[in-house]
């Protein structure tokens, strides 16, 4: 991670058994490092599925598959 960034303790209440899981499938060293990853992931997931939409919009992206929903 990124140390240059200021961190802020925040009190969340999360279930157990679902960070312990997430500490292992990431292979982090403390659990707040695996929740500050988990976070990483699902913003840049977000940003990259904007873009695919700005595309698809554009028509310049095809599902050729005709998977994904318009609009």
């Amino acid at each position: 991670m990124n140390r240059a960034v200021p961190l802020t303790r925040k009190n969340v209440m999360l279930e157990e058994g679902q960070v312990q899981r997430l500490v292992e499938q990431l292979q982090a060293k403390s659990e707040s490092e695996a929740i500050r990853i988990a976070i990483a992931d699902r913003l840049f997931a977000e940003e990259v599925m904007k873009h695919v939409q700005q595309l698809r919009h554009r028509g310049t992206l095809r599902d050729a598959y005709k998977r994904a929903k318009k609009g």
